[in-house]
């Protein structure tokens, strides 16, 4: 028996809401890159790098987009400061699926969800993108950085 869907919107318009009152984790936060974004596609968020490692006490600068089959697909993630972690892109910051759980079984998590829900939990959003992301960090906490503050060149 399949379940109703939450629309696109509905869904969008409580993980703003979650953001900006900063209710979720607090090594990670996000918002609108553009207030006036009607259709909410077009988001930001900042990781703090996790300590013990070459990314404690650097902030990270991400661009997220959330196309039209969002939640059901995962959002489009780009560091934009400048990063040396397997399965970025080094020309752009692009953040390959496959290289963190979470945007890897996106898909295959939503297709459950839709048959089985959990009405107390979230497991796709944008924030369990960016915890997703920085737990990968965390794994490979060894790698030389680029210096602190560099950004992709699309983004200077």
């Amino acid at each position: 028996m399949a379940v109703a869907q939450v629309p696109r919107n509905f869904k969008l318009l409580a993980e703003l809401e979650k953001g900006e009152k900063g209710m979720g984790a607090g090594a990670c936060s996000y918002g609108l890159e553009d207030p006036e974004d009607i259709f909410m596609t077009h988001w930001r968020g900042t990781i703090w790098g996790p300590p013990h490692g070459n990314h404690e006490n650097r902030i990270y600068e991400l661009k997220m987009e959330c196309g039209d089959n969002y939640p059901q697909e995962p959002p489009t993630i780009h560091f934009v400061s400048q990063i040396n972690l397997p399965g970025v892109s080094t020309v752009d910051g692009e953040v390959d699926p496959n290289a963190v759980a979470i945007l890897r079984d996106w898909t295959k998590i939503s297709a459950e969800l839709s048959t089985n829900p959990r009405s107390k939990e979230d497991l796709l959003s944008l924030e369990t993108a960016l915890i997703s992301i920085r737990r990968y960090m965390e794994e490979n906490k060894k790698l030389p950085q680029p210096p602190e503050g560099s950004k992709y060149p699309m983004y200077d």
